[in-house]
C-alpha cells in the first residue's frame, strides 16, 4: 500500500512548524465497535449471509497556530467474517485524512497539503449498496499540494487562483493510477446577506501512469496516441440562497475531466441541487443529473437521482438519522438499472460516547438478470470518545 504520502506529508509539516509555538492543540482518540448481519455480503440472486465484526480505533488531531491549521483523522479498519474468513480485512480507514493548511504571506498566499486514504467504486455501473463493504470497490490514495492566492479586490467579491498538484493510487491491480495538474480561477460573489454565488475554470493535465496513456485535458486539447484530439471547455458555478433562518436552497453545474478507476479519463457534465432545512431537526433533499463520457473507450453513462436524508432530535440525548436514496442509470445498450436504499439509526448518547442501532435496506433492479440483488443490513454499534 502507498502509504509513503501520508508520512512524506507528515514530515513536511514537522519541518515546517518545528519551530513554531505549540498553539491550540487537540487530541482526541476514538473507538468504535460494531456488530453486523448482513444478508447479501456479495450482492447476488444466490444470497449469501454472514455475521461481520468491526472494530476502528481512531485518532483526531487538531493544530491551530497564527501560520498554519493542521487536521488529521487518522485510523484502522478490521474486518472479521463469521463465516467467509477469506474477506477479513485490515486496513486504513476509509476517510483517514491529512489536512493542513499554511499562511505564506499576508492572508493572501496559502499553502494546502492534503492526503486522503478512502474506499471508491471501481465501477459507477457495476454493484453497489448502502453500507456494502466488499463488492466493486477498492482502496484508494490521493496526495494533493495547492498552493493558491486570495484577493478582494471588492468588499463582496473574492477571487482565487489555484495550482494542485495530485497524486492518485489505487489498490486495484487494473486501476489507472494517475497525475493531475489542475489550473484553476474562481470568482465568489456575495449578492446579498442571502445570496452567494460563484463561477470557476480551469485547465487539467492528465497523466496515467500506464505509458500507452498519455495526454492533456482541459480548455484546449485532450490527446490520447490511440484517439483523436478532444475539446473540452471546463467550468463550473454554484449559487446559495438563504430562503429563511431554517431554509436554504442551491443549485450547481460541473463540467470537468476526471479520472476512473480502471477506463482511464472521463468527461462528467453533472447539474445538482438541493433544499435544506436545520432547526433542531435537519431535513435535506438533493437531486442531481449527470453524463459521464469515456475518451478513451466508447462509452458513455447517464444517471439521475434523488437523496432524502435528515436528523430527528428525540430528547437532548435521543435521535434518529435516516436516508433515502434512488438511482437511474444508464449505460448504452449495455446495462440500466434502478437502485434503491434506506437506512435508519436510533441512538443515545453517552457520557463518553454514542450507542446506536439500525437498519439498511438496498434493492437493484436491472436489465440484466444476474444484476438484480436485493440486501438487508441489521446492526449495533458502540462509538467511544474521550
Amino acid at each position: 500500500m502507498n502509504h509513503s504520502k501520508i508520512i512524506f506529508a507528515l514530515l513536511v509539516v514537522s519541518v515546517l512548524v518545528s519551530s513554531v509555538a505549540w498553539g491550540e492543540l487537540h487530541i482526541v482518540p476514538t473507538l468504535s465497535l460494531r456488530e453486523e448481519y448482513n444478508d447479501n455480503i456479495f450482492l447476488e440472486r444466490d444470497e449469501e449471509s454472514d455475521f461481520i465484526t468491526f472494530i476502528q480505533p481512531s485518532l483526531l488531531i487538531d493544530w491551530n497556530t497564527k501560520l498554519f491549521d493542521l487536521s488529521l483523522d487518522l485510523g484502522l479498519d478490521y474486518e472479521k467474517y463469521l463465516h467467509h474468513s477469506d474477506e477479513d480485512d485490515l486496513r486504513p480507514s476509509s476517510g483517514s485524512q491529512l489536512e493542513s493548511i499554511f499562511s505564506l504571506y499576508r492572508d493572501v498566499l496559502f499553502l494546502r497539503i492534503a492526503d486522503t486514504y478512502e474506499r471508491v467504486p471501481i465501477d459507477d455501473g457495476d454493484k453497489g449498496a448502502v453500507g456494502n463493504q466488499l463488492v466493486n470497490l477498492t482502496d484508494s490514495n490521493r496526495f494533493m499540494v495547492n498552493p493558491y492566492l486570495l484577493f478582494n479586490p471588492l468588499r463582496t467579491l473574492q477571487a482565487r487562483f489555484d495550482y494542485k498538484y495530485e497524486n492518485i493510487w489505487y489498490q486495484d491491480d487494473d486501476g489507472d493510477d494517475a497525475e493531475y495538474h489542475h489550473y484553476i480561477a474562481t470568482l465568489t460573489q456575495e449578492l446579498s446577506p442571502r445570496i452567494s454565488a460563484n463561477l470557476g475554470g480551469g485547465y487539467t493535465q492528465y497523466r496515467p501512469r500506464n505509458a500507452s496513456r498519455r495526454g492533456e485535458a482541459g480548455a484546449t486539447w485532450l490527446d490520447y496516441e490511440f484517439s483523436e484530439d478532444y475539446d473540452s471547455p471546463m467550468y463550473g458555478g454554484q449559487i446559495d440562497y438563504q430562503l429563511s433562518r431554517v431554509f436554504t436552497l442551491g443549485a450547481a453545474y460541473q463540467d470537468d475531466i476526471s479520472a476512473s478507476v480502471d477506463e482511464g479519463a472521463q468527461h462528467e457534465q453533472k447539474y445538482s441541487a438541493y433544499l435544506g432545512y436545520s432547526d433542531r431537526s435537519n431535513v435535506k433533499l438533493g437531486l442531481f443529473q449527470s453524463r459521464d463520457e469515456y475518451l478513451e473507450t466508447d462509452r458513455r453513462d447517464d444517471s439521475w437521482g434523488m437523496t432524502l436524508n435528515g436528523e430527528i432530535l428525540l430528547t437532548n440525548k435521543k435521535g434518529l438519522i435516516w436516508l433515502l436514496s434512488y438511482t437511474d442509470y444508464e449505460e448504452e445498450d449495455l446495462r440500466n438499472y434502478d437502485r434503491y436504499g434506506g437506512r435508519i439509526e436510533f441512538y443515545h448518547q453517552l457520557r463518553l460516547g454514542r450507542l446506536s442501532c439500525g437498519y439498511t435496506y438496498n434493492r437493484s433492479d436491472s436489465n440484466l438478470n444476474d444484476e438484480d440483488y436485493n440486501n438487508n443490513i441489521v446492526f449495533i454499534q458502540l462509538a467511544l470518545t474521550r
